[in-house]
């Protein structure tokens, strides 16, 4: 689950159908993102980074699919 754009959503004080409003998106696509049913968009990533004022690194942190690199 993206953990982070849910925590975002929350602390924003938005619904999750409110959210989707905001990004132009049917709430059930919003659902298959933070589910990880499907991947979400860059175009998507950028308006709720631009939205919650954070990156969209931080946005996808703790995504199952992410690769972190780590120092040797």
């Amino acid at each position: 689950m993206l953990n982070n754009i849910e925590a975002e959503r929350a602390r924003n004080r938005m619904t999750k159908e409110e959210l989707a409003k905001r990004l132009d998106i049917a709430p059930r696509t919003y659902y298959s993102w933070v589910n990880e049913e499907t991947d979400v968009p860059s175009s998507a990533l950028i308006k709720m980074s631009n939205l919650f004022g954070v990156t969209i690194d931080y946005l996808l942190d703790g995504c199952s699919g992410s690769k972190q690199i780590k120092e040797a």
